[in-house]
């Protein structure tokens, strides 16, 4: 049996048992580090709320295109029309083409909101994705995958500042923010299925489960294709002997919360149009996919070989390799985090149009795969994994499909994050988080 202090190192920890953080072993310092976070993070959101204003000045405004394509059908369901406009495809689209394609339930849910400036409905939407992004790196933290003792507080705390900070100025997150895309809320989303995997061997609690479950129904409704993670959960591995079906839980939440977002959407809109949203999917299935833009493997493929009339094929091609990837990842992949990683990718290779700014559904896995590397002896090989892919990220603003190469370099952190054997706690004698003392924790020797 390994000593609890052996789990958390000492350098998120002051004498007193304490966690004092990631930036030092001195206060001050910490203060200080925090400080520069807060600075930073008021500077960036300051530049990117400017940045938002003058877009939406523009005449036609550049900025809320997205989240305007929701509020229009919002508006026509509000006046006792069909939230879709069959016209949108009449002339044949192109994949950079603006339609309202997601199921009726998104429009329903929006009619409250229809009446109200578009402004002032996407300022609402960036604070409540900004909030859900740290609110859920600041939970990540607390008790990262991969390890059994609870994390010190500071750590959280620290995680949530420099989530904050980092975030206006990784532009895949900044774009769907500007353009009011639904994707935004990924983070928030996508992590509640993590938080899953943050009891290690443990079995996670029925609240979590629960939530993760709603989150994913709620993802699945708007987007449809992360419920190719459902795929995962129900193929993954038990981490603890006996438990058979470690996903359960979460997959019935998923489908009671699913069924009762269809009930209510057919209480209120009827049948009708649950129809019409086949039809229109059925409408727009001719349209032309390739485009740089469109980061997706079919896409691309048609680009490079010149013909823009193959990507509609190999759409479906990849969409097939997708779910086995996905099944490959959960029976597979032995570290938990980095499957549900790959489930994420496949997820959005499923789709048949994969935008820049789609990939920030991987966040919560870069942010844990920091939170559990910490103190550990690839933990500055972590940062700088992560750090590259930020970078990378960035720059492929320019290239959008470069940022696959930033997918690739958050997958080099992940595996570099992954406990290391011996390490980690025998699973029939581990301590459980509350067993473990902040005496303990202060024991272990400080790294020099």
């Amino acid at each position: 049996m390994i000593q609890a202090g052996a789990e958390r190192p000492s350098s998120l920890s002051d004498p007193s048992g304490h966690g004092i953080g990631v930036f030092g072993a001195d206060p001050a310092r910490n203060r200080f580090a925090r400080l520069v976070c807060l600075v930073v993070a008021a500077i960036g959101w300051a530049n990117l709320a400017i940045l938002g204003r003058a877009m939406l000045s523009s005449n036609p405004p550049q900025a809320g295109f997205d989240l305007q394509l929701l509020l229009d059908a919002a508006r026509r369901v509000a006046a006792g029309g069909s939230p879709y406009d069959p016209s949108a495809v009449a002339n044949g689209l192109q994949a950079r083409d603006l339609f309202y394609s997601y199921p009726p339930v998104v429009a329903q849910v929006l009619v409250p909101l229809s009446g109200l400036p578009t402004w002032l409905v996407l300022t609402g939407w960036c604070l409540g994705a900004v909030a859900g992004l740290v609110v859920m790196a600041a939970l990540l933290a607390r008790w990262p995958i991969g390890q059994r003792a609870l994390a010190p507080a500071a750590l959280s705390l620290d995680t949530a500042l420099l989530t904050l900070a980092a975030a206006p100025y990784f532009f895949p997150f900044a774009v769907a923010l500007l353009f009011g895309n639904v994707d935004a809320w990924f983070p928030l989303l996508f992590g509640a299925v993590a938080l899953t995997l943050a009891a290690g061997r443990a079995v996670p609690s029925r609240v979590t489960s629960i939530a993760a479950g709603a989150a994913l129904a709620i993802a699945s409704a708007v987007k449809l294709h992360p419920a190719t993670v459902v795929v995962w959960l129900a193929a993954r591995r038990p981490a603890v002997s006996g438990v058979r079906r470690p996903g359960a839980a979460v997959i019935g939440a998923a489908i009671a919360t699913g069924a009762a977002i269809v009930a209510v959407s057919l209480a209120v809109g009827g049948v009708g149009p649950w129809r019409e949203y086949l039809d229109y999917l059925r409408l727009g299935g001719d349209a032309d996919l390739a485009s740089r833009v469109n980061i997706g493997p079919a896409s691309q493929l048609a680009l490079l070989a010149g013909d823009t009339s193959l990507a509609r094929p190999l759409a479906l091609v990849f969409a097939v390799i997708a779910v086995i990837v996905t099944v490959a990842a959960a029976r597979l992949v032995r570290d938990h985090l980095e499957s549900l990683g790959w489930a994420i990718v496949a997820s959005l290779v499923v789709l048949p149009v994969t935008w820049y700014h789609y990939p920030v559904a991987l966040i919560p896995i870069a942010v844990a795969a920091w939170t559990r590397s910490r103190g550990a002896p690839r933990g500055r090989r972590v940062t700088f994994a992560l750090v590259a892919a930020y970078v990378v990220g960035d720059v492929a603003i320019v290239l959008p499909v470069a940022l696959w190469l930033a997918v690739a370099l958050l997958f080099v952190a992940v595996r570099w994050s992954r406990p290391q054997p011996g390490l980690e706690p025998a699973p029939d004698t581990a301590p459980t988080p509350q067993s473990v003392s902040g005496e303990a924790i202060a024991q272990a020797p400080v790294p020099r």
